[in-house]
C-alpha cells in the first residue's frame, strides 16, 4: 500500500468511527404498551414499565444513580417517543417510604433538549467524572442539568419541608456523581 492510500484508509476509518459514536439507535417498543395518543402525534407515551424492559427498550446504556438520599421503596420508569423512535426520553422517579409529604428524586435522560429547556445555569458545579453540571430550580425543588455522551441529564429532588436546602443540594450532587462510579 502505498503512502497515499494508507493517508486516504485513516482518514475513511477516523470518519466512520466518529459517525459511530454519534450515531444513537432507536427506540425498540416492541414489548412496550402505548397508551393512547391521537393517531400520527407526538409525544408517544408508553405504560410504565419495569428497569429490565426499559435497558431493553431505550436506545442508550441505562446508568442509574446507586446512593440516593434516602432508602427507596419504589422506582417508576416511563419511555416517550417525541419523534420517530429517536427523540426518546426516560423518566425514572424513586420514592422513598412518604410519611405525610411527596417526596422524590426523579432522574431524566434523554437523547434531545426539549423545547424551552435550558442546560446551562449561572450554578456550575462538577460531577466525580470532571463533568460541568447545572443547578437550577428552587429551595424546596432543586435541579440538577448535564450533557454527557449525546444524553441530556436531569435530576430533581423534590424535598422534605423543612430539609435543609443546602443539604438537599449536595444530596442531589452526590447522587448524579453516583451514576459514574
Amino acid at each position: 500500500m502505498n503512502r497515499k492510500h494508507f493517508w486516504v484508509y485513516i482518514v475513511l476509518i477516523v470518519f466512520l468511527v466518529g459517525c459511530q459514536s454519534k450515531a444513537m439507535g432507536t427506540l425498540n417498543d416492541k414489548d412496550l404498551k402505548l397508551q393512547d395518543h391521537p393517531k400520527g402525534a407526538y409525544p408517544r407515551y408508553y405504560e410504565p414499565v419495569s428497569k429490565e424492559a426499559a435497558q431493553k427498550a431505550v436506545p442508550f446504556s441505562l446508568e442509574l444513580p446507586d446512593k440516593l438520599p434516602f432508602k427507596v421503596v419504589l422506582s417508576t420508569f416511563q419511555i416517550s417517543d417525541w419523534g420517530e423512535k429517536r427523540n426518546i426520553l426516560l423518566d425514572t422517579v424513586f420514592y422513598p417510604k412518604q410519611e405525610g409529604q411527596n417526596v422524590y428524586l426523579a432522574y431524566r435522560i434523554s437523547t434531545f433538549l426539549q423545547n424551552g429547556e435550558k442546560l446551562k445555569t449561572e450554578e456550575v458545579v462538577k460531577l466525580t467524572n470532571g463533568t460541568k453540571a447545572y443547578f437550577s430550580g428552587n429551595s424546596d425543588l432543586p435541579i440538577l442539568s448535564w450533557k454527557e455522551d449525546g444524553l441530556y441529564h436531569k435530576m430533581e429532588y423534590l424535598i422534605k419541608e423543612g430539609t435543609d436546602s443546602k443539604k438537599a443540594k449536595k444530596n442531589l450532587l452526590e447522587a448524579a456523581s453516583s451514576i459514574y462510579k
